[in-house]
């Protein structure tokens, strides 16, 4: 069986994390440009008192967002297919696609799901940060003992 070094190890282990964090990147719902459309986005919608009161029956009580795909975007509102809604205490239920009409009028704000280079890269580093921590941590330094051969003796008789 071949013996793998260390140095190659090493940049194995280096471009596996990276290609991890790489991959689960870090996200946020940013404005859309103006005057565009959603349809189609992942989107996050801010429901505003009366919008969580209006939508209440459908949705759930005091929602604080509604998370999902657009369907339809028009001038009376959107046709969303839920993901997940947030409610003002912070928790969040997980819906399975069902739609729902939400009136802009309902609504305060509207985000599209982006990549955010920032929030990786702050990730990215507090990783990187907390694996060379352990490994410094967890690092052997060489200075045990084990002389011993088998059954305890350590020299001839």
């Amino acid at each position: 069986m071949p013996v793998i070094g260390v140095g190659y190890r090493r940049r194995l282990a280096a471009t596996v994390a990276a290609s991890v964090v790489g991959l689960c990147g870090c996200y946020g719902y940013a404005p859309p440009p103006s005057g565009s459309s959603l349809a189609g986005t992942e989107a996050q919608l801010q429901l505003s008192d009366s919008g969580a009161v209006v939508l209440a029956s459908k949705i759930g009580p005091a929602a604080e967002s509604i998370t999902g795909r657009i369907v339809t975007d028009s001038a009376p509102g959107y046709v969303v297919s839920i993901l997940s809604v947030k409610q003002r205490d912070g928790n969040e239920t997980f819906w399975h696609g069902e739609r729902v009409v939400v009136d802009r009028t309902l609504i305060t704000g509207a985000g599209t799901r982006r990549f955010s280079p920032s929030r990786t890269a702050l990730f990215s580093g507090i990783i990187s940060a907390g694996l060379v921590a352990a490994r410094l941590a967890f690092q052997g330094h060489g200075s045990g003992g084990g002389g011993g051969g088998i059954g305890g003796h350590t020299g001839s008789q």
